[in-house]
């Protein structure tokens, strides 16, 4: 009883000692470090070593009887411990070497988009002829990945569930996306097959990518899809995915800006100075009026995950920032609604192709300079304003659709969820 007592203790430590390094390299350590160091202890024999440990835990809890209170508490922490190492595995197999990927093989994809709930879905119905993953144990335990690039974060991942020693699986499970049609038409689908290594990394198995430009929403599509090595992306750097920013844009003309109270229009402070409400009136022209909704899946540069965003707007061309606007800073997330409306007075039939408006996010810093987070740019997007070649006359996609339907459809909200351009430098189609 005493050596059993004795050898518990010491298994004990080393247990504790193993999850304390492993919980140690998801601190905030660069991701080079904290691979160095995963990969040295996860991909050598103290994979085996802790679960060797692992067993003997429960047969001698139980099997001598002695049911400690903290077994549980062991129990719990190890079960963190190996599913935040299943996370980290899906993060580095990422950044393996797709060139000597063995692939082979089809998938067949149940392809539909519902208009009525916004909803893309992706049926994954089985795969045939599969590469083997494991080529030292000859098996193939496959999954099924999806991504709605650009966007690579969390949110716009969707997996399967594992099917075991087969390279032909058969899944019959529906991935799904809530996206508006608009937005779905400037994404490509992503789907990717790997192998599941338990205790190690996984492997790639092949994909296949679809464009929604020109896809037939109207009906169900099913297809077999030969799965493909990977390919370097052809997304230009500046659409890496930064979040996305939901706005609602109306322009109001001359004739029906004049019948708005004042008390109904939001305007700059400055416009105020040296004036009496009672007797002010608005800059005689039209009016395009911006409603910042809020944004999501934005960059998280604080420390737990999380940023204290808020939004600045111009209308270029402004050369001494007279059009500036700025919502609150919402503090702590990662996904702020601001319903924060902005207003843009005296704007006449002509400036409208000839102006742009720059929205952009930033991380509100108190000690040091604000962070910048993404940002988009609504106008015509012909390169030129009034004449003169500018840079930042550069609206492509839904900034420049947005525009246009908010010039063909005066007095009508316009809403939109935009991606966030990761640098606001002018834009190469």
């Amino acid at each position: 009883m005493h050596n059993v007592t004795v050898n518990l203790l010491i298994e004990v430590f080393v247990c504790f000692t193993c999850s304390f390094l492993l919980l140690f390299i998801q601190g905030s350590f660069p991701e080079s470090f904290k691979s160095t160091i995963y990969n040295h202890l996860v991909y050598s024999s103290s994979k085996d070593f802790l679960t060797v440990y692992c067993n003997r835990f429960y047969s001698i809890y139980f099997h001598e009887g002695l049911q400690m209170f903290y077994f549980y508490h062991i129990s719990s922490a190890l079960h963190h411990t190996f599913s935040s190492i299943n996370s980290m595995m899906s993060m580095y197999s990422e950044t393996g070497d797709y060139g000597n990927a063995r692939v082979s093989g089809e998938i067949l994809l149940n392809i539909s988009y519902s208009y009525k709930t916004g909803a893309l879905s992706v049926l994954v119905k089985e795969c045939h002829n599969l590469a083997t993953g494991d080529e030292r144990r000859q098996r193939t335990d496959a999954y099924v990945k999806t991504y709605l690039l650009p966007d690579t974060s969390r949110q716009s991942k969707r997996k399967t569930s594992i099917k075991a020693n087969t390279i032909n699986p058969v899944f019959n499970e529906n991935l799904r996306y809530v996206i508006s049609h608009s937005q779905l038409e400037t994404r490509t689908l992503q789907v990717s097959v790997w192998h599941h290594d338990r205790f190690g990394h996984n492997s790639f198995l092949g994909e296949v990518e679809l464009t929604f430009d020109t896809w037939e929403f109207d009906s169900q599509i099913e297809e077999w899809y030969a799965l493909q090595p990977k390919v370097e992306s052809s997304i230009d750097s500046t659409l890496q995915y930064k979040g996305e920013l939901t706005v609602v844009l109306k322009y109001i003309p001359a004739e029906k800006n004049l019948m708005l109270p004042l008390d109904q229009v939001q305007v700059k402070k400055g416009f105020l100075k040296s004036k009496k409400t009672s007797s002010f009136t608005l800059p005689k022209g039209g009016m395009v009026e911006l409603l910042v909704k809020g944004a999501k899946n934005l960059t998280a540069v604080k420390s737990g995950g999380t940023s204290d965003p808020f939004v600045k707007g111009y209308l270029l061309p402004d050369s001494n920032k007279s059009t500036k606007h700025k919502t609150a800073v919402e503090r702590r997330t990662v996904n702020p609604l601001w319903n924060h409306t902005f207003t843009y007075c005296g704007l006449q039939p002509g400036d409208l192709n000839n102006v742009c408006l720059e929205l952009t996010v930033w991380d509100k810093e108190a000690l040091a300079s604000n962070v910048f987070l993404g940002g988009v740019r609504l106008g015509a997007g012909t390169g030129k304003s009034y004449g003169n070649e500018v840079d930042w006359m550069d609206s492509y996609g839904e900034e420049q659709r947005l525009w246009q339907r908010m010039i063909e459809n005066p007095e009508v909200p316009q809403e939109c969820t935009l991606m966030l351009r990761s640098s606001m430098r002018k834009y190469n189609t």
